[in-house]
């Protein structure tokens, strides 16, 4: 790559040489450090100096930010002032790495000698225009002379009134000219005048016909004319209002209906100040009635002065004023309940939202709980839930202060439930009240059903403390109600329907007791938790003995009989933290928390004998004995894991069959790693 010039001093000096004997100006090369790296020819003693002519440190500047600066040069060996610019050297992009000093001194005194010349020049042409212009006019004025006496004569004629007034002449001069022009002005303002006669005949005939009041009045107060419109608003006939004054004619009020103070009508204040005047008054009638006008007064521009007032009726518009007004109220109300309406719309969107994420009927009761203040406030109220076997209702969430409803009741108690509605009881209605209401007095109330898929869930109960005062208490909120009973409802109506699909996908239909799927999840969460905390946890399996031989001679009714009566059992002897399950068949499991194999052992002991009380009749036939082998095993002594102790409780109970049935088998050693859960379930056809 080529060195710079700056690493050259040779080729530098060399390049300031040449550029020098091409432009004859002043070049000086100034390095970063305000070193003169290279000078033109003559001045080679300057290289190496450091250059400090610049009064502003103009070049220190140039070298920092990058921009070119101009300055004169400060120098004691100079005689005349040296104008210099200093440009930037850029070895990379915003990389400046020098400064190139150029001399425009000869540039500006060859500019400057331009102008002079230029100036000199401007001037003698100034001078050679005006010297023309004078002769011109003294040409010009000794023809004038003649030919403005005739136009003179011509313009006193017409000033006279004599519209006819003609000049002639047949001069092809200017003048001549003129005074064709002058005599087609004359015929035009003949024409202008006849046109003006014609015009004013037809402003009159506005006048007449206009729907506004035109009424002139003089500076002292007197009509001068008015047309037709002025006297149907006035209530007078046009006779007796020319000549009148005017306060007779016209008595002018505010618009309120009072009397204006002295001096203050539209007419009065015209005349006084000269100005126009405008105001919206009331024109009192000979009959005594008021009619709203706009009574407009402008002053006359002649020497007898006196104004111009105009009446406007405008009784249409201020009643389609008032229709407008009224409308307005009305549009004001509806987009307030518009607004109203849409709130609580929001509200209930998201009651509805909040509903359909609960999980529990305790959580929806608590967000409905929470919730409807927001809705009905100022309200108390209560929502009650019918129960399973519909004959209860029951209160399951409550806000306000006050209780006007029992917290249990039965259905027939409620008029709303009675009837399948909505019943509203107040004072001065001559509904009945329902017996669930605790007080009457002056309190209002409504019961809404509460109904969804077919099925009536419950109600909503508002109560209303001064029902007596505000009679239209429910009437405002009806809309909001209806909304918040059909969300509540859908929801509620839900939430049944997937705690009723839930427990069908996890208890057994004919026992009512968890199924194997519940049993197996649960206890390996339980086992996590026994482990955490150090506790033992048993399991007890247990199977109906000889349980084909009932289907067989009794048949599967009352195989179901059976399996029932051992289940109601086990779920009598069960803790409420114990879970209780159908297996599969005729066997059940039960998974105890917190229970040691010795505990559990007893318990299943305790089982075996209850179940050997069991007294069935089917079908005025008795069943017999019923017995049940048991195995039991638990949590660490026989495994770490469910599949450990599920291998454990089951080999236990295969042990009980084999030892003769009717009998309980516990902890039987740790898990073969051979043993094969299938084998157990082979002893289903040999029980």
């Amino acid at each position: 790559m080529p060195r710079s010039l700056f690493a050259r001093p040779g080729a530098l000096r060399d390049f300031v040489a040449l550029q020098h004997s091409g432009s004859k100006r002043d070049l000086v090369v100034i390095g970063r450090d305000k070193t003169i790296l290279a000078d033109i020819p003559g001045e080679e003693e300057n290289v190496g100096k450091p250059f400090d002519h610049d009064r502003g440190d103009e070049i220190r500047h140039v070298l920092d930010d990058g921009q070119p600066r101009a300055f004169v040069e400060d120098s004691a060996d100079v005689v005349d002032p040296i104008n210099l610019i200093a440009v930037p050297i850029e070895d990379a992009p915003g990389k400046v790495v020098g400064v190139v000093l150029f001399e425009y001194t000869p540039l500006l005194h060859a500019a400057q000698n331009r102008t002079n010349a230029m100036i000199w020049l401007v001037g003698l042409s100034t001078a050679a225009a005006m010297l023309i212009a004078a002769l011109s006019a003294l040409l010009l004025l000794s023809r004038f002379g003649a030919g403005l006496s005739g136009l003179n004569r011509g313009i006193e004629a017409l000033a006279r009134g004599d519209a006819g007034a003609r000049i002639g002449g047949a001069s092809r001069d200017e003048f001549g000219q003129l005074a064709k022009g002058f005599d087609g002005m004359a015929s035009d303002l003949e024409t202008s005048r006849r046109q003006l006669v014609d015009q004013k005949a037809y402003i009159e005939d506005i006048v007449r016909t206009v729907a506004e009041g035109i009424i002139v009045i003089d500076a002292e107060g007197r009509i001068v004319s008015a047309n037709p419109a002025a006297a149907d608003i006035a209530g007078r006939h046009n006779s007796k209002i020319k000549g009148q004054d005017w306060r007779s004619v016209l008595e002018m009020r505010a618009n309120s209906g009072d009397r204006l103070a002295p001096g203050a009508t539209p007419v009065e204040l015209a005349l006084a100040t000269g100005r126009r005047h405008q105001a919206e008054i009331r024109l009192v009638k000979p009959d005594g009635s008021q009619l709203p006008v706009v009574a407009s007064c402008n002053p006359l521009n002649r020497a007898g002065g006196g104004v111009v007032l105009t009446l406007s009726d405008i009784s249409e518009l201020r009643s389609a004023e008032r229709a407008v007004n009224d409308r307005a109220e009305e549009l004001a109300v509806l987009n307030q309940e518009l607004r109203e309406t849409s709130q609580a719309t929001n509200r209930l969107v998201k009651l509805g939202e909040l509903l359909q994420a609960c999980v529990t009927f305790q959580e929806a009761f608590s967000v409905v709980g929470s919730a409807m203040p927001d809705f009905f406030d100022g309200l108390s109220g209560t929502v009650h839930l019918t129960s399973a076997s519909r004959n209860l209702v029951e209160e399951t969430a409550h806000w306000g202060e006050i209780r006007s409803s029992v917290g249990q009741f039965a259905p027939e108690d409620c008029w709303a439930l009675r009837r399948g509605q909505q019943h509203v009881a107040g004072p001065g209605m001559l509904t009945p009240r329902c017996n669930h209401v605790t007080e009457n007095g002056g309190r209002g109330y409504v019961c809404m059903p509460l109904a969804a898929q077919g099925e009536t869930l419950g109600i909503v109960h508002l109560c209303e403390p001064n029902a007596a005062d505000t009679p239209d208490w429910l009437a405002a909120r009806q809309q909001v109600l209806r909304g918040v009973v059909d969300t509540l409802a859908l929801a509620l109506a839900n939430l049944r329907l997937r705690e009723t699909l839930r427990q069908q996908s996890i208890r057994d239909p004919n026992t009512g007791l968890y199924n194997r799927r519940y049993l197996e999840e649960t206890s390996g969460r339980e086992l996590r938790r026994m482990e955490r905390s150090g506790q033992p946890m048993a399991m007890i399996m247990l199977d109906v003995d000889h349980f084909k031989q009932f289907n067989d001679t009794f048949g599967h009714e009352a195989g179901d009989l059976v399996l029932k009566q051992v289940a109601s059992t086990l779920l009598d002897h069960a803790r409420e933290s114990d879970v209780v399950s159908r297996y599969g068949g005729e066997e059940f499991a039960l998974m105890l928390p917190a229970t040691s194999l010795a505990d559990a052992a007893e318990r299943a002991e305790a089982l075996r004998k209850a179940i050997r009380q069991l007294h069935l009749t089917h079908r005025g036939r008795t069943l017999g004995t019923v017995t049940a082998s048991f195995g039991v095993s638990a949590f660490p002594e026989l495994g770490a894991s469910w599949v450990e102790i599920v291998n454990a409780a089951d080999r236990s109970l295969y042990q009980a069959k084999a030892d003769g049935r009717d009998r309980v088998v516990a902890g039987l050693g740790k898990a073969d790693p051979d043993w094969d859960s299938s084998k157990a379930d082979k002893r289903t056809g040999q029980a």
